[in-house]
């Protein structure tokens, strides 16, 4: 029975990494053809942004919802779903790739598939292995995880170069029918509840807060439209989100428990640390393609290439962070974590067009080795320190949190490039080096944002001394 058991739980692993790997490993093939699209479809590269901004933004809207989902379907059932809508809109993608239009909306549902099962993935893991267990398990989860990254870049460079886009979309196609056999079979199944009402006010008033956010946002930087406008739509933006969050709270079963912030001081400090590093995370995907191509110059399967040290680093060093963690010891691994980042990233400022391949590798994989040793670990110690019951509510809190703060830090670094290049190049300089010069002050930026959570780290670590130390376990060093 024992290895019965210990078989099921790895099956249920399997199945769930299986359908986030595809995930990963299509959406880190698109991030690092951002340049190619804006050539192929003749846009500007704030426009070619929304390839990315929609599959995040989607996948943030849908992820409050995911709780009322599965208070009316199950665990099982709403991550099926996912994998399902994720594999018939990659064979959309497929057979219609040649309109930008229909590339947009591929994301967008995409990004629907992706905010129903990432809330999901660590839940029914966490359902079948235990606390002393979970750092490992997340290791575990992170390495095959990164496995994606290391490809994706590589190959979407590959394609774009020797073949054609739609085969990126037709890759998905197996992953997906995979991960939706061995789903069906492995995971266990999970009643409804239905314990929460769908009130359409607060749906509205969500996607209309996000929405207009966004596009207040990505208007700013165009100057064929009054000023007004973007103004306009950030207040609207920022009001419904208030008038959201209000009502929220007001509710016995809301779609989300705001109130997990105020009750669990280590789950909060978690949350935040996590929000900067997706966005310094999806911050870097959008800068470094557009060094590797307009500044080093770099053919699309190079650069993809370039993004391999970091993703074999982040799966080493991802399982040395949670066996980490699981021993009990103290956290300050994960400030070294978050400063190494913070030095790949800013180095890359400094750096002379001259610089060899050997440097470019060293400072990826540093990144790597930073992202191994905090990331995901920081993300696992905010979930445990959740009660068994509130597991589900607050992974879905820190992935919409997190993907929220990652969406609008990708379309203020797109608006801060397209103006701040075009601005260097009007004074004079070649819009090469106009373009240099905005990327490495994105660089400075997102390094000096990393170090900014290392005093939240300090706090962390202090706080979870505390809550072992109080349920009467030796406290960590």
């Amino acid at each position: 029975m024992i290895i019965l058991s210990g078989l099921r739980k790895h099956s249920v692993l399997l199945a769930i990494l299986i359908g986030a790997f595809s995930l990963v490993l299509t959406n880190s093939a698109f991030n690092i053809l951002l340049p190619n699209f804006v050539q192929m479809y003749g846009i500007s590269t704030a426009f070619g942004g929304w390839i990315i901004i929609l599959y995040i933004l989607a996948m943030t809207i849908t992820m409050p919802l995911t709780s009322l989902v599965v208070d009316r379907l199950g665990r099982k059932r709403t991550y099926i779903i996912g994998i399902v809508i994720y594999g018939l809109f990659s064979i959309v993608g497929g057979l219609f790739c040649h309109y930008v239009q229909i590339v947009l909306l591929v994301r967008v549902m995409h990004g629907v598939a992706a905010g129903l099962m990432i809330p999901l993935s660590l839940v029914l893991l966490f359902d079948y292995y235990g606390k002393e267990v979970r750092g490992r398990v997340v290791g575990a989860w992170g390495m095959l995880l990164t496995i994606a990254p290391a490809i994706g870049p590589t190959l979407g460079g590959a394609v774009i170069q020797f073949g054609e886009v739609r085969y990126l979309f037709w890759l998905n196609v197996p992953f997906a029918l995979f991960s939706f056999v061995l789903c069906c079979t492995q995971i266990k199944r999970y009643p409804p509840v239905y314990r929460k009402m769908i009130h359409l006010q607060s749906i509205i008033l969500m996607v209309l807060g996000i929405a207009s956010l966004s596009l207040g946002i990505q208007l700013v930087s165009n100057h064929t439209i009054p000023k007004w406008i973007p103004c306009l739509l950030l207040v609207l933006g920022v009001v419904a989100i208030i008038r959201f969050v209000r009502q929220e709270n007001a509710k016995k079963e809301p779609f989300i428990r705001y109130s997990l912030l105020r009750r669990n001081p280590v789950y909060t400090v978690s949350l935040l640390i996590s929000a900067v590093q997706d966005s310094v995370m999806f911050g870097v995907i959008f800068v470094m393609p557009l060094i590797f191509q307009e500044v080093f110059h770099l053919s699309p399967s190079v650069a993809g290439a370039m993004f391999i040290p970091t993703a074999l680093f982040t799966s080493l060093f991802v399982w040395i962070g949670g066996s980490l963690m699981d021993s009990g010891k103290s956290l300050k691994f994960i400030s070294y974590g978050i400063g190494f980042i913070a030095v790949s990233v800013a180095s890359f400022a400094f750096l002379p067009k001259e610089a060899s391949f050997l440097v470019i590798i060293v400072l990826m994989a540093l990144r790597g080795i930073g992202n191994g040793l905090s990331d995901m670990t920081v993300t696992a110690i905010g979930l445990n320190a959740l009660p068994e019951d509130d597991l589900h509510e607050g992974s879905a809190l820190s992935n919409t949190l997190q993907r929220l703060a990652s969406s609008f830090a990708v379309m203020l670094l797109a608006v801060y490039y397209e103006v701040r290049w075009q601005m260097i190049a009007q004074s004079g300089q070649l819009a090469e080096t106009a373009k240099w010069t905005a990327l490495k002050e994105e660089c400075i930026a997102l390094g000096c944002l990393m170090l900014l959570t290392l005093p939240l780290v300090l706090v962390i670590n202090k706080k979870k001394v505390n809550v072992v130390a109080q349920h009467g376990t030796k406290p960590a060093a």
